[in-house]
This record gives structure tokens, C-alpha cells and sequence, in this order.
């Protein structure tokens, strides 16, 4: 460690001697040179990491035009599947309902495979994370805050709420009472 404090102090005293025998027209020469460098650095950095900004920004664009190419090849099955049965004359009722019955299981086996999972929270506790309470019953059979009917089904993609289950809540009647008879 001293030989080499010693080495940084024997550069600094030849650095200072030099500049001292250099005249300030030579070092203000030297200083430009520096600048020079030191800006041409610089510019090649902020070029770089423009052009990776792009190339980022280029990857993102081809990466979402990948995915919507791979949803919307999964989800021609299901318009074909459509299309068909539009087409098609059904002789009876029970012919109508396995045709409507094929279609809902595609776009199930669809979801499933873009691992998107419907829930349905019917006797849960009601979480505002989950659920979006449409109305609120009495209902003296179920605990208060419980999801007794639900509108809408849910989704998650992966554990993410895309679209919150639309539900009706029950409340307890009895806090209802106590709170109109103590006013």
C-alpha cells in the first residue's frame, strides 16, 4: 500500500512539474484535448444507450404483436365453431343446446389455455379485491358480508383480477334494528 501512495504522489509531482513547465497556452491545448475526449466518450454513451432504447422499444412492439397473434389464433377455433353453427338448421331444441354447449366448452378449454380462471364466489365473504357489490339483502340464514347470489362471474389472469365478480352481498338486519332504535 505505501509503494503505491508513494506512486500517486510521485505522479502528482511529476504532473504538477510538467505543468509547470507547460505554458498556459500549451495547457489550455491539453485541456481541450480533454474535453474533446472526454465529450466524444459522452456521445458515444448517450448513442448507445439510445440505440438500445429503441432496440428495447422495437423488442416490446414484436413481443405484443407475438401475443395478440397467439390469442387470436387460439380465438379463430372459436369464431369458426360459430360461424357453423349460425349456418347450421337445428332440427330441435336439445340440437341447439349441445351446439351452444360445444362453443362454451372451446372458449373454456380457450381461457385455460391463456390461463385465465373464472371464479364464482357465491357463499364467500365479500372482498372488495374479488367482488363488486351490486346490491345488498336481509338474509338471517347466512352471515352478514356474505356473497348470496352472484351476476357476474370473475376473472384472474394468473392470480390478477381482470374483471371483479359482480355479487349481491347479505347485511345484517339485526345491526339495522339496533341502530333504529337507538336513534
Amino acid at each position: 500500500m505505501k509503494s503505491d501512495e508513494k506512486t500517486n504522489e510521485d505522479v502528482t509531482v511529476l504532473d504538477q512539474e510538467n505543468n509547470a513547465e507547460l505554458s498556459s497556452e500549451e495547457q489550455i491545448e491539453v485541456l481541450k484535448l480533454e474535453v474533446e475526449k472526454y465529450n466524444e466518450q459522452f456521445m458515444r454513451v448517450v448513442a448507445d444507450f439510445d440505440n438500445f432504447r429503441k432496440r428495447i422499444d422495437r423488442d416490446r412492439e414484436q413481443q405484443s404483436l407475438r401475443i395478440k397473434g397467439q390469442v387470436i389464433s387460439k380465438f379463430l377455433d372459436i369464431i369458426d365453431i360459430i360461424d357453423k353453427a349460425q349456418e347450421s338448421e337445428y332440427p330441435d331444441l336439445e340440437s341447439s343446446l349441445n351446439g351452444i354447449s360445444g362453443i362454451q366448452k372451446l372458449v373454456s378449454s380457450f381461457m385455460e389455455s391463456l390461463k385465465i380462471e373464472k371464479f364464482v364466489p357465491k357463499g364467500e365473504l365479500f372482498d372488495f379485491r374479488f367482488h363488486e357489490a351490486l346490491t345488498t339483502v336481509d338474509d338471517k340464514e347466512v352471515d352478514p358480508n356474505t356473497v348470496v347470489d352472484v351476476i357476474q362471474s370473475g376473472y384472474k389472469l394468473e392470480g390478477e383480477v381482470l374483471r371483479p365478480a359482480k355479487v349481491v352481498v347479505s347485511k345484517n338486519s339485526e345491526e339495522k334494528e339496533i341502530k333504529e332504535e337507538s336513534e
